[in-house]
């Protein structure tokens, strides 16, 4: 049965992630399987979250498991430094310039990497499926007419898919971040973001939905839940629209304690947290 963490825990990313992190404390092996994280204010944050993302971050930093902070977690997902000083459409450029120097052998990339930059269908020139979706948006958002529809497992073409005609159906659009050929032949160092799907509602306002195959909710969840904030934030912001819900499903969600030093340091780190 999926586990619910929605407006009764919180509204920003910050109490709805710390719920969802105790309950996988308190479960069997400290894993769970279908967590719905619903997020109806993902961009505020409170001088208190402020506070416990420091004290995530410095932990993550001290680990001896991994070599992350929030900050390269949430830029796997989107740039948002690299917007914020490129804008767009600079920002796809300079981001992609910059991975090719710094990518490192064997390693599959970003996910922002993927939403940006996927092989057409002709086999030669490259997509910008991230793009696509911010003009299918816009040019949909100013429509008098507004349709839902839901497009499910991974099977969307960004090529096809996203192209801005305004035929009545144009309420939002997928973007594959999982792709079979490369990914499905590895039994590690594989995506665990899945599929993002962003909705059109009321012509106004824009949800995204993330799918996770798997979800360690103290290496990279909160710096995940971060950065697709900013990806809503910037897709909403480039379409013209306002930010809406942001809902994360983690289809297997571990609490990977040892990344934090231990079980003990993870209980006081999570105790240290007090929402208002």
């Amino acid at each position: 049965m999926a586990k619910l963490f929605d407006g009764s825990t919180g509204t920003r990313v910050v109490p709805i992630w710390h719920a969802a992190a105790t309950h996988l404390l308190h479960s069997p092996e400290r894993s769970d399987m279908n967590l719905v994280l619903e997020i109806s204010d993902p961009i505020s944050v409170t001088a208190e979250d402020q506070i416990f993302l420091k004290e995530i971050d410095a932990a993550l930093r001290a680990s001896t498991e991994c070599d992350l902070t929030l900050d390269t977690v949430a830029s796997t997902i989107f740039p948002h430094r690299m917007y914020i000083r490129h804008g767009r459409p600079a920002m796809y450029k300079k981001y992609l310039t910059s991975l090719d120097r710094g990518k490192k052998s064997g390693t599959w990339g970003t996910y922002a990497e993927r939403m940006i930059s996927r092989p057409a269908k002709d086999g030669i020139s490259t997509i910008n499926p991230l793009n696509l979706l911010v003009e299918k948006l816009r040019a949909n958002g100013k429509s008098r007419q507004c349709f839902k529809s839901a497009y499910e497992l991974n099977l969307s073409d960004p090529e096809a898919d996203l192209i801005p005609i305004l035929d009545g159906f144009g309420d939002g659009g997928d973007i594959p971040t999982y792709n079979a050929a490369f990914d499905a032949r590895a039994s590690r160092n594989r995506p665990c973001l899945s599929h993002v799907s962003f909705k059109l509602v009321d012509t106004t306002k824009v949800n995204l939905t993330a799918i996770y195959r798997s979800h360690h909710y103290c290496a990279r969840a909160l710096g995940n839940l971060v950065g697709l904030a900013r990806l809503l934030d910037f897709v909403a912001t480039e379409a013209e629209l306002e930010v809406g819900r942001l809902t994360c499903i983690s289809t297997l969600a571990t609490l990977d304690a040892s990344t934090w030093g231990g079980l003990a340091a993870t209980r006081k780190l999570l105790a240290s947290y007090k929402s208002n």
